[in-house]
């Protein structure tokens, strides 16, 4: 059957709907394979199918063959794939929602993914440093740190993150970004400690603490997941990417290491009291809620994120104190749950799986004692380079145990001779 003219100028706006939602998406967050499925339901809903979509990296390409088998195809770049932000996140799903379930005309589509892409912001834009403060707060906490360093810790990562932010604005290699930040960080908590309102231990406890979370975790989850369904290419992108982040931290704590050898500080037991299960449990579920606004979460994620960082914290520390697990094993099987239960639970909340995993991760499961251990003792004992390692492996983990937990749900409700890259996800909308 020969298209006409006006079905022909449908499919090229449908096309560029498509491509566009595929390019927000990876954008705001999402793993390809999620991304992968939404735009495939939304291209059956509007009467554009089959079309293929294919990424390689941050290069998205969807094609649709017509009737006389020439192709239509439009591609688009994503800026990057290290950014997340949960509201618009919420809000694309919203749309495709929409989408699948009205079968909505290709240009009305368009019109909204340009709204849904603008906003309206959830909370305004001074309002996700002090998110941030919160979650840097509740970490130091956690860690075993006095409300002192966990003061510090949240004032501290307030800068740090303002400086991250106008180094990405300048375009800025992201290696030599996460260096500067990682100097910043522990030249403002040393000048704490100098001015007398932080101890040694103190001051090690922030610099941990923000260092920890200059970690890329969503991109670390997003790995795991594009790894698990198949798609190398964009796994590699986020892994190079997150290795350009960890390199950076390295650099810049070699540097922070040489600088404070050469001082004369008086040495610090690596050793931090253990803080008592339930303000373990208080302070993961105010983390997930700080993180939640961090990363442009609206209100409604609060609840949903309070009830991630529970769940994260109670299975962590049931492994740890019932099951005598050890922490660096804790973590990640606690993420295997989270991300099972995340999965689960995100279709019928209306929240983006990825984000229910993210929040959940920092609220309760980052490895801050591991890296404060390391940085105290290659500071003042033997060789901390270890403990680092061990940080960054149990950062992996985190992110490797949540993916597991997306495919063990995945294969719990679909049949044995379906293939699993093709199983409708819970961030995908129903057709």
């Amino acid at each position: 059957m020969t298209d006409t003219q006006a079905d022909i100028q449908r499919i090229w706006v449908a096309l560029d709907f498509l491509a566009g939602l595929a390019v927000a998406m990876l954008e705001s967050g999402y793993a390809t394979d999620s991304m992968h499925q939404t735009v495939t339901a939304c291209a059956a809903a509007i009467g554009v199918h089959p079309v293929t979509v294919a990424g390689t990296g941050r290069t998205i390409t969807v094609e649709y063959v017509f009737g006389d088998r020439s192709a239509a195809t439009r591609t688009g770049v994503a800026s990057t794939l290290d950014s997340v932000d949960c509201d618009r996140m919420k809000r694309l799903k919203n749309l495709a929602r929409a989408v699948a379930a009205e079968g909505l005309d290709p240009e009305i589509a368009l019109v909204r993914l340009a709204a849904a892409d603008r906003g309206p912001q959830p909370w305004p834009w001074w309002i996700a440093p002090f998110g941030g403060a919160l979650l840097a707060l509740c970490i130091a906490v956690q860690v075993g740190g006095s409300g002192a360093a966990a003061l510090i810790a949240a004032f501290v990562l307030v800068p740090v993150w303002a400086l991250g932010h106008g180094l990405t604005v300048l375009t800025v290699p992201r290696l030599y970004g996460a260096a500067v930040q990682t100097v910043l960080a522990a030249g403002l908590s040393g000048m704490a400690h100098m001015s007398g309102l932080v101890t040694v231990s103190e001051a090690a406890i922030a610099i941990a603490t923000v260092w920890v979370l200059l970690v890329p975790m969503p991109q670390l989850v997003s790995m795991s997941i594009d790894a698990i369904s198949s798609d190398t290419v964009t796994a590699t992108a986020r892994a190079a990417s997150s290795l350009l982040a960890v390199a950076g931290i390295t650099l810049g704590g070699a540097l922070v290491v040489t600088i404070v050898q050469n001082s004369a500080l008086t040495p610090v037991d690596p050793r931090l009291p253990v803080l008592p299960i339930w303000l373990a449990l208080i302070f993961s579920i105010l983390g997930a809620l700080g993180n939640a606004v961090f990363n442009g979460g609206g209100r409604d994620l609060l609840a949903p994120a309070a009830a991630a960082g529970l769940l994260a914290a109670a299975v962590n520390q049931t492994l740890i104190h019932v099951v005598h697990l050890s922490p660096d094993w804790s973590g990640p099987f606690s993420a295997i749950v989270l991300g099972f239960v995340a999965a689960a639970s995100a279709e019928r909340l209306r929240v983006p799986m990825s984000a229910l995993i993210l929040v959940g991760i920092t609220g309760a499961l980052l490895p801050g004692l591991v890296l404060y251990q390391g940085l105290v003792i290659e500071l003042f004992h033997s060789s901390g380079v270890g403990y680092c390692v061990r940080a960054f492996t149990i950062c992996v983990g985190l992110g490797v145990g949540a993916a597991l937990g997306v495919l063990l749900f995945f294969l719990t409700r679909q049949r044995p001779w379906r293939k699993v890259g093709h199983a409708r996800g819970p961030d995908t909308p129903p057709r």
